[in-house]
C-alpha cells in the first residue's frame, strides 16, 4: 500500500517483497544487540549485531523475496526475550506475553520456545516473590487474553473444535487460558516462598492432566495426515525436516556443522550462569542470563530434533554471542583480547560455514539440469491455455507463481488428496496412471529433469509413468508440448 503511493501495483509488490524482510532483519539485529547489551553491556551491541549479519542459518529467512512466517516469528521471539530480559512492571511482562501470544497464533514452530518463557516468569516468581510480581501478572493475564482473542479473530468459527496438531486449536487455548489464569492467581494471592513453590507445582500438575485428557492434539504428529507414501518419498527427503542424528549417519562433518555454533553459544551461556552462581551475584542480570541459557539449551535440543529448527535457534544464540564477546572486549585481563579473538573466530559462523562447505552431498553438487523455478524456465508453459497442471510436489510453487495454471500437488502438507493423487500418478504404469486422471481436470503433465524428487520417484518405480517419461519413452496419451526448453518438460493431456 505505501509503495503504490508512487509506482504501479506490480512494481509496489516488488518494492514490498524486497523491503519487508530486510525491515525485519534491521529489527531481529537491534534485539539482538539489545538483548546481548543486558548481559555484556554496551560493548556487546556491536559485536552482536556483526554476528548476526553473519549468522547464514538464521539470515536465509530474511532473504530479498521471502514474506515466509519464519523471519517474523523469530523477531517476535526476540521481542519476548528482549522484554522479559528487563521487565520491571506489568508493562514488560504483557509485552513478552502479547509477542508470545502473536507468534504463537502464526504458527507452532516457536512453541518449545514460548513454553521455556512461560516457564522462566513462572519460576522466577516462585523464587523471588513480590520483587518480580508486577511483572509475572502482566505477563499471565495478558498471555491467558491474548491467545484466545488472536485465535478468535483469525480462526474462521467453523475450525474451532477441530483438533489441530500443526496450527494452534482448541487445547493451545485450554492450555493457555489455564496456564495464565491459574499463574495470576497465584502471584496475587501466595506471598509466602515454600506455598510459592507448592502452588506453581500445583499448577503444573494440573497442566500435565489437561496435556493428557483434553489437549492431546498439542503433541500430536504435525505431519501425521500425509501417510506412509508421502513420509517416506517426500517428507522424510526435505533437508529440514531431517534430525541431527540422521544427518550424522551420513555425514557426521556435515551434522557438526550445523549445530557447532548453537552448540557453543549454549555452552557459554551456561558457563556465564555457572560463572555468577560461583560469585553468588543475583538480580535481574543475573535472572536475565538464566533465561539466555535456558533458552540457548533448548535451542540446541530443538535443532537436533530437527533442522528446521536451526534459524531460530542461530538467533537464540547471536545475543549470547555478542555479550561473551562484549564483555572480553571490556576485560582487563592480560590475555583478555587473545582470547577475545579466538572467541571471535568461535562466534564468526567461519568454522560452521567451512563444515557444512565441506560436506555438501556429491548428489546435490552435480546437478546437471538447471531449475525449474524462473520465468524464464517456465515460459513454455505459461504461454499454454489456462488449465490443471500435475507435477512433482515440489515444482508446485513456482508454477503458481509464475503463471496462470491451477497445480494438483503442491509443497504444503495440508494438500494431502493432491500430493497423494500427483505421487500415484507419477509412480503407476502409464495405463493405470490413465485411468487414475480420468474426470480429474488435469490438461498438462510436467517435470523438472533437474528435481532430486524426480529422482527419487524414478527409483521407487523404474517403470512408472515419470521413470519412463525421464527415460524419454512415449505415452500415448501425452503430446509432448512443441519446443522443448533445457528445462521444463511439458506434455498435453489427450
Amino acid at each position: 500500500l505505501f509503495f503504490r503511493a508512487f509506482a504501479d501495483g506490480a512494481t509496489a509488490e516488488k518494492l514490498a517483497l524486497v523491503v519487508q524482510p530486510l525491515v525485519l532483519l534491521a529489527a531481529a539485529l537491534a534485539l539482538q544487540a539489545r538483548i546481548a547489551v543486558t548481559q555484556g553491556g554496551r560493548a556487546a551491541a556491536l559485536p552482536a549485531v556483526v554476528v548476526g549479519a553473519l549468522a547464514t542459518p538464521m539470515l536465509v529467512q530474511f532473504v530479498p523475496g521471502r514474506i515466509d512466517h519464519h523471519g517474523l516469528q523469530i523477531v517476535l521471539v526476540l521481542v519476548a526475550t528482549a522484554a522479559l530480559a528487563r521487565a520491571r512492571d506489568w508493562r514488560g511482562g504483557a509485552l513478552a506475553a502479547v509477542a508470545c501470544a502473536v507468534s504463537l497464533n502464526v504458527g507452532l514452530e516457536t512453541a518449545p520456545y514460548l513454553v521455556v518463557l512461560t516457564a522462566f516468569v513462572a519460576v522466577r516468581w516462585a523464587v523471588l516473590g513480590a520483587d518480580v510480581r508486577s511483572a509475572t501478572l502482566g505477563f499471565a493475564v495478558a498471555l491467558a487474553l491474548a491467545v484466545p482473542l488472536l485465535f478468535a479473530l483469525t480462526v474462521p468459527a467453523a475450525d474451532w473444535p477441530m483438533l489441530k496438531g500443526d496450527a494452534i486449536g482448541r487445547g493451545h487455548i485450554l492450555l493457555v487460558g489455564v496456564g495464565g489464569l491459574g499463574l495470576a492467581l497465584l502471584s496475587l494471592g501466595v506471598r509466602a516462598p515454600v506455598w510459592r513453590r507448592v502452588g506453581l507445582a500445583a499448577l503444573g500438575m494440573l497442566m500435565l492432566v489437561l496435556l493428557r485428557v483434553a489437549a492431546a492434539d498439542v503433541v500430536a504428529e504435525p505431519y501425521r495426515t500425509v501417510g506412509p507414501l508421502l513420509w517416506r518419498l517426500w517428507i522424510s527427503h526435505i533437508s529440514e525436516t531431517r534430525s541431527l542424528a540422521a544427518t550424522w549417519a551420513t555425514s557426521p562433518i556435515e551434522a557438526i556443522g550445523w549445530i557447532f555454533f548453537v552448540a557453543a553459544c549454549a555452552a557459554t551461556a551456561l558457563i556465564g550462569v555457572l560463572g555468577r552462581q560461583s560469585r553468588r551475584q543475583t538480580g535481574s542480570a543475573s535472572g536475565a542470563a538464566a533465561l539466555l541459557a535456558a533458552l540457548a539449551v533448548a535451542a540446541v535440543l530443538l535443532a537436533a530434533w530437527e533442522l528446521r529448527s536451526l534459524a531460530l535457534a542461530t538467533a537464540i544464540g547471536v545475543p549470547v554471542a555478542g555479550a561473551c564477546l562484549g564483555r572480553l572486549w571490556s576485560s582487563e585481563a592480560p590475555r583478555g583480547r587473545l582470547i577475545f579473538a579466538a572467541a571471535l573466530l568461535v562466534f564468526s559462523h567461519a568454522p560452521d560455514n567451512f563444515l557444512t562447505n565441506l560436506a555438501v552431498p556429491a548428489e546435490a553438487a552435480t546437478v546437471a539440469q538447471p531449475a525449474c523455478s524462473t520465468p524464464a524456465a517456465l515460459a513454455l508453459l505459461a504461454a499454454q491455455p489456462r488449465g490443471l497442471v500435475l507435477a512433482p510436489i515440489d515444482q508446485g510453487g513456482a508454477i503458481l507463481a509464475l503463471t496462470r495454471h491451477s497445480v494438483v500437488a503442491t509443497p504444503i502438507h495440508r494438500d494431502v488428496h493432491g500430493n497423494r493423487l500427483a505421487y500415484a500418478v507419477l509412480l503407476a504404469a502409464p495405463d493405470a496412471a490413465r485411468a487414475m486422471l480420468a474426470g480429474s481436470g488435469v490438461t498438462y503433465v510436467a517435470w523438472c529433469p533437474g528435481s532430486g524428487e524426480n529422482r527419487t520417484l524414478a527409483r521407487e518405480a523404474p517403470n512408472g509413468l515419470l521413470a519412463r517419461l525421464m527415460r524419454g519413452e512415449t505415452v500415448d496419451w501425452l503430446t509432448p508440448v512443441a519446443a522443448q526448453q533445457p528445462g521444463l518438460r511439458l506434455y498435453r493431456v489427450g
